[in-house]
């Protein structure tokens, strides 16, 4: 652009370069402002020549008085009370405004802790879980993930081997898994599929810090398990209540899919149903949580969470099949708890029915191969005194118990676990070409009865 103080034809300011130039009709500076340039002083990133300070003029004493009094007017009016009041109030609280605040602060935390405070152990020692959460606000995504990774392990199993010629032993690795904290003296719950057959264990928290693990008590028939570290001052789970899931809820599975590779991974899905009918490997039926939030292998044990960033599942499988993609299935913890909080207390579940029978069941092509007369359970050992005393027989075929037909081995769990101990079944039995009708008494399962039999 044209400057006319640089222009080489002015005699009075040859040539010279630079975006300050002297104006030889003013004598003070012209600046670059970006698109033009200006004579005088310009403020910003100029930095022009400061203008020249003038003495301030004096108010004359009469108009001081004459605003004086306009002012003592003016207060008089309701409208500036009412500004000039705002104004303090707003500039210094008062002691009433004060104890609002406070208790607008301790509502609002009150409301965020209220599930909280109500989750735990009991005075007994067992953990409780928090079952009402009208008061609690719902967490963001965020925030669910930061308060519940941290009690979220990774669980390695090893197994020994012995070195030849006695030289000691080796560990391999065997597996890995999920678990979370549930006490902050170092119980941990995990599936019973993930520690199961393994010389030790370990545990790693999310900030990877390593302890070697005890096993304090595994139930196949649920796939629960509790494990001990050493260790205080952990950060433990807050537990809901499944019971209070609606279908489409939104959740989140945390845990290690692939094991520590992937350690701490978050999965955010829904409740695709409630009371989904599983069995497991042990022949055992539950009802379990479906959720599509994606649950791999090393996910098991791990936690399902709700948006108050409370455990209400464990878990537990995952349905596998080509023809099936987003189905997971977790243990509802108003189920699991129960079993949790016996397995620590004493190693098993208490008051559990058992038939004290093991064996398998005969479909029609094996009892063909074997020359047996029907097909139904197969009676291959009784660990049941009083089963025994009561008529039943090794080598008997069970093919009906209550009057349902015994056409797997789940008819004849789902019937005992249906009982309580002390009571009793009917069953028939085949035996060589008779068929006979027996009473059979229900016993307490412990540890010492066979982990193979029905229960």
């Amino acid at each position: 652009m044209y400057n006319p103080y640089n222009d080489p034809f002015n005699k009075q300011n040859p040539g010279e370069s630079g975006f300050q130039w002297n104006a030889p009709e003013s004598g003070v500076p012209t600046e670059w402002n970006g698109s033009t340039y200006h004579s005088g002083p310009q403020t910003g990133q100029g930095g022009g020549m400061p203008p020249e300070k003038k003495p301030p003029r004096k108010t004359p004493r009469w108009v001081k008085t004459a605003v004086l009094c306009a002012c003592c007017v003016a207060v008089s009016v309701g409208g500036s009370v009412g500004i000039s009041a705002a104004i303090f109030q707003n500039s210094i609280p008062t002691a009433a405004s004060d104890s609002a605040q406070a208790n607008q602060t301790d509502n609002s935390s009150s409301s965020a802790n209220a599930s909280s405070q109500a989750s735990g152990e009991d005075s007994s020692g067992r953990i409780t879980q928090t079952t009402n959460t009208t008061a609690a606000q719902q967490l963001t995504q965020q925030e669910v993930a930061a308060k519940v990774i941290p009690s979220v392990v990774c669980i390695q199993t090893y197994s020994s081997t012995e070195a030849a010629f006695g030289f000691g032993s080796t560990e391999t690795k065997q597996g890995e898994g999920s678990g979370v904290i549930a006490t902050s003296d170092g119980y941990i719950i995990t599936n019973a599929h993930v520690v199961s057959g393994a010389d030790s264990i370990k545990v790693i928290l999310s900030d990877n810090t390593t302890y070697e693990a005890e096993l304090i008590g595994s139930d196949a028939t649920t796939d629960l398990a509790v494990i001990k570290i050493d260790a205080t001052g952990l950060q433990a789970a807050e537990f809901g209540s499944s019971s209070q899931l609606q279908v489409a809820d939104t959740v989140m599975a945390i845990g290690n899919p692939g094991g520590l590779e992937f350690q701490s991974s978050v999965s955010v899905g829904c409740i695709s149903a409630l009371d989904r009918v599983v069995t497991n490997s042990e022949s055992y039926t539950m009802k379990c949580i479906q959720t599509d939030a994606a649950i791999n292998p090393g996910n098991s044990g791990g936690a399902l969470v709700n948006m108050y960033g409370q455990v209400i599942g464990i878990n537990s499988s995952k349905l596998v099949d080509t023809s099936y993609e987003g189905m997971g299935f977790a243990i509802p913890i108003d189920d699991a708890l129960p079993i949790i909080n016996d397995l620590r207390e004493f190693g098993y579940v208490k008051d559990r029915p058992v038939l004290g029978i093991s064996g398998q069941f005969i479909d029609t092509l094996t009892a063909y191969y074997n020359r047996l007369s029907a097909t139904g359970y197969y009676v291959a050992e009784i660990s049941s005194e009083a089963v025994s005393a009561a008529g039943l027989q090794q080598g008997d075929i069970i093919v009906e118990i209550d009057g349902k037909t015994v056409t797997s081995s789940n008819v004849i769990s789902s019937a005992i676990a249906a009982k309580e101990t002390g009571d009793t079944v009917s069953v028939v039995v085949v035996r060589g070409s008779q068929e006979i009708t027996l009473t059979l008494p229900l016993s307490e399962y412990t540890p010492s009865t066979d982990a193979a039999a029905n229960s």
